[in-house]
């Protein structure tokens, strides 16, 4: 049976390993300090309500008691910047804001899902023909109810947006409708 001996370790190679570990650990703790500023910071800003930022994408639609006292819909403009990535672009546009039969507010697109032309109210005689009609998109007829189901055809209904209510104001996130 023969014994091996461990190898000698030179001073080349006890000084090369000896500097890579140094610098693995230095780097450890340099990564580590940074992640924990950097969420000390940022976590200070999510906690604190005067300092809280709303991101570009949220508009604001209006207040609270404004919306729920309203009868039938409101459109309400909005400019927002939308973030994807590295890329900023201005997105302006409206959306309608309604109620269910319950009363909880609905906040609806205003592209038609069929060719993305703005959807208009529909008008007195239209609503007249037909019981249900709210919303009507001029380009090719596509009809839809107060929350934005469509009427008497097979597609699909309007996009709403999550409404998130801050300090009694309700805001969307323009970049995330719900489909």
């Amino acid at each position: 049976m023969t014994v091996q001996l461990p190898r000698k370790v030179t001073r080349k190679v006890f000084l090369s390993t000896s500097s890579k570990v140094v610098l693995g650990v230095s780097g450890l703790l340099i990564g580590n300090t940074a992640l924990f500023y950097y969420g000390a910071v940022h976590g200070k800003k999510m906690d604190d309500p005067a300092i809280r930022e709303i991101p570009s994408s949220f508009v604001k639609v209006g207040q609270v008691e404004q919306l729920r006292a309203m009868n039938g819909y409101e459109k309400v403009y909005y400019t927002a910047t939308i973030e994807d990535a590295w890329v900023k672009t201005q997105k302006q546009g409206f959306v309608y804001v309604t109620k269910d039969e319950n009363g909880a507010l609905v906040i609806l697109s205003s592209a038609c899902t069929h060719l993305g032309c703005s959807v208009e109210p529909a008008t007195e005689a239209q609503r007249n023909r037909k019981k249900d009609l709210f919303f009507w998109c001029p380009c090719h007829g596509a009809e839809f109810d107060i929350v934005g189901a469509s009427v008497g055809m097979e597609l699909p209904g309007l996009e709403r947006y999550q409404p998130l209510i801050i300090e009694g104001n309700v805001y969307v996130d323009i970049a995330t409708p719900k489909k």
